[in-house]
């Protein structure tokens, strides 16, 4: 029987069969009943006292009205329709079939549902307040009902998930979204929403790439650029579908800024790439110019010391005598910037560029990574540049170097003594150098800085020491857009190389070691760092390196500050059970729940979300997303003992030695290394003389 009974007489009953999630969704559930009211009855037995029920099935509904009458949005003597039941067992079973026989709404029909709302003239905000939900799940739902007619019905008839139908409606081009359906529904992976995001957007560019970025969402709708909001993506990003309309307006503005710096600089050339590096092949079609810094004057050199004399002296008195905030202060410190300008200028006056120069010489402008056009710091000629206020060569001279005549040669010396003076003297210089630590250490860093400036040069140093940039493991790959390759080259864009410009390596070096510790101290840090081979925090293998991991802990490394893990770079291409695991280390046992039955590729694109920070989860478990990595990423790897010691050519046979023994072993074994490696050397040094 169907009766009225008030709220305030409605009990929950230990008897609903639903017993977790009970209060699921309870506040969305509310503001539906506020705005629909309540569409179904409860179901409820009488108890003892008069007038009074027990809910058998029901729960979530009298939890909702409950809170409405809470908030004050219904009166407190709200009454309710119910069915009321005598018999228990009965009631139970209903509890039971009402929740076990409930069916999910098929996704097609309720994006039917809520497009019907809006054609209706309802606004998506309206659908959403009625039906406790967001706007942009409203707007989301509408976007699916438009999809083209071939998608939309596949989802309605249960071909694809609800996330293959999200990947479909990236765009609203209803031709691109069937001609990609038509190819994906026979492909084999044509059930990934990633690979159908790729199929979709191919052609396309979103709205943070560094062209987009430079030239300018405004400049862009302004000349008729189209753009598509994805709604099943984070907020504001977009998909900019006239490629050519960007590379258009991205080279007309890179040409402008490369016309303006061409001018005021007097280069002979400032060529404009529109991307976000200078192509190698385009650097080695050039000679690269460095312009050498000149000595300071006797007035400069003096007033350079007087400069940092009294910056000295100021800072004895803040640190001493003025009182922090004081005036006096305030007045020492503005001295002291100014100071530092005054020297900034002397040092920018050394490396002016003769203006006879500059009309051989030019440079590359490019976009940033972070869209803003950037000046390539090294200059470039067609032609090696030839100083016009240089006096004449004598005839049969090198570049930079006078021929000596035979006469000037000396006598002629047979190759084979050749090699053994040459050998001689190699010792003679070996033994002086190892024997002066600064000297040592400055031809350490000018050899492996000039390896750097004239790596394609083959410069001859007749010596072994090298510093080669280790190549990538993946040909071609390009990483140009992340952060850590857009700091190293900033970091080699900013090194000094005044030094580089000397026509010989005797005036290179001299040069180079008038340099402070700061700029000498940042090519050695460039030059050694650009050695290192790629490795990976993994139980064994080639790209295993527990040294690496080592160094990442000594400097302190927060890899999640540089690299997050994207459907595209790590969960779209890993098993479905190493991204669960991750759900679960993040945010425990009942996130992997959550998400257990989902499609790999709607997996993937949940934990790409989640760990980049636009999940909607709760701070504790943000906080932990967003600083997740793989563990390969990691750097905690200890490193291993080598697989066959040096010692143990030795050892092996002798394990019940005694220590003494042990000892007298390593040293002969010591001994022995050093000899041998001695007497390679040697040999080398004489292939290397010969």
């Amino acid at each position: 029987m169907i009766q009225s009974v008030k709220v305030k007489n409605l009990s929950l009953s230990k008897d609903n069969v639903r017993k977790s999630n009970r209060d699921a969704g309870i506040d969305t559930l509310a503001a539906n009943i506020a705005a629909q009211c309540l569409l179904q009855n409860l179901i409820v037995t009488p108890l003892k006292k008069a007038g009074t029920f027990t809910v058998k099935a029901g729960g979530r509904r009298l939890r909702a009205l409950q809170l409405l009458i809470e908030q004050g949005t219904l009166p407190a003597d709200h009454s309710v329709p119910v069915l009321v039941l005598s018999d228990d067992d009965n009631a139970i079973e209903t509890s039971l079939a009402e929740n076990f026989q409930r069916v999910p709404m098929n996704s097609a029909d309720e994006c039917t549902a809520f497009n019907f709302l809006i054609q209706k003239g309802m606004t998506a905000e309206d659908v959403a307040k009625r039906q406790g939900v967001t706007t942009r799940f409203v707007e989301q739902r509408v976007r699916l009902a438009e999809l083209a007619p071939a998608v939309f019905e596949a989802l309605a008839a249960g071909e694809i998930t609800l996330g293959v139908a999200q990947a479909y409606a990236v765009t609203t081009d209803l031709d691109r979204q069937a001609r990609v359906f038509a190819q994906m529904k026979t492909s084999y992976y044509g059930d990934n929403p990633d690979n159908i995001r790729r199929a979709i957007l191919n052609g396309t560019v979103k709205a943070n790439d560094a062209k987009a970025r430079f030239v300018g969402r405004e400049a862009y709708v302004a000349a008729g650029g189209r753009i598509e909001g994805d709604l099943f993506a984070t907020e504001g990003d977009e998909n900019w579908i006239d490629v050519d309309l960007i590379e258009t307006l991205a080279a007309s503005k890179l040409e402008a800024a490369a016309a303006e710096l061409a001018r005021d600089q007097g280069l002979a050339f400032v060529t404009p790439i529109a991307a976000t590096h200078v192509p190698y092949d385009l650097e080695r079609q050039l000679h690269e110019y460095h312009a050498p810094a000149r000595a300071l004057t006797e007035d400069e050199t003096a007033r350079v010391e007087a400069l940092g004399c009294e910056n000295e002296a100021l800072i004895d008195q803040l640190e001493q005598e003025l009182p922090d905030g004081s005036a006096e202060a305030e007045a020492a410190n503005a001295r002291i910037e100014a100071i530092e300008r005054e020297l900034e200028t002397i040092e920018d006056a050394r490396h002016e560029i003769d203006p006879a120069l500059k009309s051989q010489i030019g440079t590359f402008v490019y976009i940033g990574g972070d869209g803003q056009p950037r000046v390539h710091t090294r200059l470039f000629s067609e032609k090696p540049v030839v100083d016009p206020n240089a006096p004449p060569k004598e005839s049969g001279g090198a570049a930079g170097e006078g021929l000596a005549s035979d006469a000037e040669q000396g006598p002629k010396l047979s190759a084979t003594l050749i090699d053994e003076l040459a050998t001689q003297r190699r010792q003679i210089l070996v033994a002086h150098i190892a024997s002066d630590q600064g000297l040592a250490l400055d031809l350490t860093i000018f050899l492996m800085a000039q390896n750097v400036v004239f790596e394609q040069a083959h410069i001859p140093n007749h010596s072994t020491l090298k510093s080669g940039a280790a190549g990538f493991p993946i040909f071609g790959f390009r990483d140009e857009g992340s952060m850590a390759s857009q700091t190293i080259d900033d970091q080699r864009q900013r090194l000094d190389t005044s030094w580089a410009g000397h026509k010989t390596m005797t005036e290179r070096f001299d040069a180079f070691r008038a340099l402070d510790d700061e700029a000498r101290g940042a090519w050695v840090a460039f030059s050694i760092a650009r050695t290192l081979e790629p490795t990976l925090n993994v139980a064994e293998g080639y790209r295993s390196n527990g040294f690496h991991d080592h160094l990442g802990r000594l400097l302190d490394i927060q890899v999640e500050n540089w690299w997050r893990p994207t459907a595209e770079n790590f969960f779209g291409r890993v098993k479905k059970t190493l991204m669960l695991d991750a759900l679960e280390e993040i945010g425990g046992p009942i996130l992997r729940g959550r998400y257990k039955d989902a499609k790999k590729g709607d997996l993937a694109g949940t934990c790409a979300s989640l760990c980049n920070g636009q999940g909607i989860v709760e701070a504790e478990i943000r906080e932990k997303a967003t600083a997740w990595l793989p563990e390969a990423m990691r750097f905690e790897a200890q490193e291993k003992p080598a697989r066959t010691p040096l010692r143990s050519t030795f050892t092996d046979d002798v394990d019940d030695a005694d220590p003494a023994e042990d000892e007298d072993l390593d040293e002969d074994g010591d001994d022995a290394i050093a000899s041998e490696g001695g007497d390679d050397h040697e040999a080398e040094d004489l292939s290397q003389a010969a």
